[in-house]
């Protein structure tokens, strides 16, 4: 198994551990939403002893492909992390006219693929797929904000294991489509993509 360790700084650390026995230890111990609570993470290897500032550390990653995924809250089935180019064609946001519109509201019971793109101090971008079984009306959108506003979250990797990043240092989330219950106090405005951004700016210049 290798262990890397994501700093706000964008370094990234790696370890290994190949004796199934230990390997097996560290992932029983690790509760996945309280890996950064405390104040340091500490590696031990047979020469070497490394301490690192919880709060520091964006991410972890656990890639192995022997791995039981640990649970996810209620009515989150899944979420797996995403190429930015599988993401970008998976949510058509190469394709604008393709962007999918809540017209109608998902019934209760029913299963959906949410699209999760987040943002970490530092600029590092992580894009995400979220399986969600829809909950009653009235929790819809609590559910997903929940899984955001705990001190962690965690996902499958694509090539094996899992990860978890360090929510103390999240600075933006952005779901498409978008929950099909709007919170009363949002702004209602409609997103630029970068390269519209960029056009405005140049427009305003003229």
């Amino acid at each position: 198994m290798e262990i890397r360790i994501h700093t706000c700084e964008g370094a990234v650390e790696t370890f290994f551990q190949d004796n199934p026995v230990l390997v097996e230890r560290i992932l029983k111990g690790i509760r996945s939403r309280s890996v950064f609570t405390g104040d340091i993470i500490t590696i031990a290897g047979d020469y070497s002893l490394a301490t690192f500032v919880a709060s520091r550390v964006s991410r972890i990653d656990f890639v192995t492909k022997d791995f039981e995924p640990w649970k996810h809250p209620a009515d989150i089935l899944d979420v797996v992390e995403l190429s930015e180019d599988e993401f970008r064609e998976r949510n058509h946001l190469n394709d604008p006219e393709r962007l999918e519109l809540r017209r109608r509201p998902k019934k209760t019971g029913e299963f959906a693929v949410v699209f999760v793109e987040v943002e970490m101090t530092g600029g590092n971008r992580i894009f995400l797929a979220v399986e969600i079984k829809v909950p009653l009306e009235a929790e819809r959108l609590h559910r997903l904000h929940s899984l955001f506003s705990a001190p962690a979250v965690h996902f499958r990797k694509g090539q094996g294991g899992s990860s978890i990043l360090n929510l103390k240092n999240l600075v933006q989330v952005t779901f498409n489509p978008r929950p099909d219950v709007t919170p009363i106090d949002a702004w209602p405005a409609h997103r630029l993509s970068r390269q519209q951004g960029a056009v405005c700016i140049a427009d305003a210049g003229d």
